[in-house]
């Protein structure tokens, strides 16, 4: 499969005259890790959040007075949404990388990740393996060179979580069925008394599972159209889509949790949200 379905309709391309500063606040106001830094179209680096912290913040520099030619990672790899995964795992193996933009003439369309291939279950295990370690180095400590059996089926867990969520709601990317979750779940974990919202929890993927809070409840004033509210947001959809993206996440989170679960959390639920899990 080529890396076409990693394109993205936009992507936050800087100067390397842009400031750090400037950098920082892409990030924020478009819930991303990474920008692209592109001179006379072509494109000459990226800057992660953690370059800008471990390179700006904690090196004490004025982030309004730092370029991104001071801070960003030269020399990338791009290639073109043409290319396969197998390529793109490649590329990331032999250049030591992470993440690859994806170019197409003189256009960043895209940008794809280790962790989206992960997720999408696209690159073999082994393959990850090597890419980790040619990263980290040989003389690095013991626990840093192994990649763990455990994270790895963490990973492959959620991703076919995502990737079913994806599936059944129709969504462009795991990225996206991933925001999906982030906004409607907690939101009906508020919903749930203490004890309930924990036992569903313990059934879902850890790495779902680890970012969840798990406040007090119920709160009653979370409804079916207050969750839509949030996903319209999130995801920047109309309301009959979010409504729809909700039916599929209870559809999914039916198919990942035992039947006796399901029956539990429908208990404690209104009528307009007990209809989004399956019965």
């Amino acid at each position: 499969m080529t890396l076409r379905s990693y394109a993205r309709p936009r992507m936050v391309v800087l100067d390397p005259a842009a400031t750090a500063m400037e950098a920082a606040r892409a990030m924020q106001s478009n819930r991303i890790g990474t920008v692209v830094v592109q001179e006379r179209g072509r494109v000459v680096g990226l800057v992660t959040d953690r370059d800008l912290a471990v390179r700006v913040v904690a090196a004490g520099r004025d982030a309004g007075a730092t370029a991104l030619s001071e801070v960003m990672s030269p020399g990338v790899a791009a290639l073109p949404p043409e290319a396969s995964r197998m390529e793109a795992i490649r590329t990331m193996k032999a250049r030591n990388v992470r993440r690859i933009p994806l170019v197409e003439g003189e256009r960043v369309a895209g940008m794809v990740t280790l962790d989206d291939l992960l997720l999408d279950e696209a690159a073999p295990l082994e393959e990850v393996a090597g890419i980790v370690r040619a990263q980290i180095g040989e003389g690095g400590p013991v626990n840093q060179r192994r990649l763990r059996a455990s994270e790895a089926r963490a990973e492959g867990t959620y991703g076919r979580l995502l990737n079913g969520l994806r599936a059944q709601a129709k969504l462009e990317s795991s990225a996206q069925a991933e925001a999906a979750l982030d906004a409607a779940l907690p939101m009906l974990l508020r919903r749930l008394i203490p004890g309930e919202a924990e036992d569903l929890a313990a059934q879902l993927p850890s790495l779902l599972r680890e970012r969840l809070p798990l406040p007090d409840g119920p709160d009653r004033s979370v409804t079916r159209e207050s969750i839509e509210a949030e996903l319209a947001r999130r995801l920047d959809v109309a309301p009959e889509r979010a409504s729809e993206i909700l039916q599929a996440i209870g559809a999914t989170l039916a198919k990942s949790v035992s039947p006796g679960q399901i029956e539990e959390v429908r208990a404690q639920l209104p009528e307009d949200l007990r209809v989004i899990f399956p019965g």
